[in-house]
């Protein structure tokens, strides 16, 4: 399943750690029912409204809900630097709440901020291809910006090692130590998944993208960095 998505570039993750190895991790005992439920609500009850909304509309309907059925608490929108220019990732992710109004007020200090940061997010309109530039498409924010460059401009901007790009529809997770971080990156399609409602497919959505995979560990290590990124 995860293979198909990704035979147009190099996988984050090795094919044989997801066909073989995964399963055999505790996280896979995981019961995943009641995040399918919550999601599959959530997408059946806005299906037929996402594919008409502009960008800001897809994130306030759709996908901060998704982020927050996914456990993360965020701040939006906080300014970090990248090609000499100031950038604004749409979403900086916690873990926690207490996590997130620690970093409140260090929005003014971008280093000290992003280091609570294991996480960032960018959002896109619904099915807005995520590795190209626009053409001309009236809903897009950033006309001549190819997403998958833009979030690895932000990781590599904030050195946060962690990146979600979304346009509702796909998800993909990007890794800033990768050899090439817009190139390589972990997909999944959550509509796919939600419609096909199989507890074990989701498990490929609900394990790499949920709070938990990002929470460190008392060796340093998280659910992310145990997958071994290639």
């Amino acid at each position: 399943m995860v293979a198909d998505k990704q035979k147009l570039n190099k996988p984050l993750f090795s094919q044989h750690y997801l066909d073989l190895r995964l399963q055999e991790c505790p996280e896979w005992q995981v019961d995943v029912t009641v995040g399918l439920e919550r999601l599959k609500r959530l997408y059946m009850s806005k299906k037929d409204l996402l594919p008409t909304l502009n960008e800001a509309q897809t994130e306030e309907v759709f996908i901060k809900p998704v982020l927050d059925i996914l456990g993360f608490s965020h701040i939006p929108q906080v300014k970090t630097r990248g090609k000499g220019r100031a950038q604004r990732p749409d979403y900086a992710l916690f873990n926690s709440e207490s996590d997130r109004d620690a970093a409140y007020p260090l929005q003014n200090d971008e280093p000290a901020f992003y280091a609570k940061v294991p996480c960032v997010a960018e959002a896109k309109y619904w099915e807005r291809p995520l590795s190209k530039v626009s053409a001309n498409e009236g809903r897009d924010i950033y006309k001549n910006e190819n997403p998958s460059f833009q979030i690895a401009s932000y990781l590599a901007g904030t050195g946060v090692d962690w990146g979600i790009l979304t346009n509702g529809r796909e998800w993909r997770l990007y890794y800033r130590q990768a050899s090439s971080t817009a190139t390589e990156f972990y997909q999944v399609d959550l509509v796919e998944l939600l419609e096909g409602e199989d507890l074990e497919r989701f498990k490929y959505f609900w394990l790499f993208f949920r709070q938990k995979a990002f929470v460190k560990d008392p060796q340093g290590r998280n659910f992310l960095g145990n997958c071994s990124p290639q």
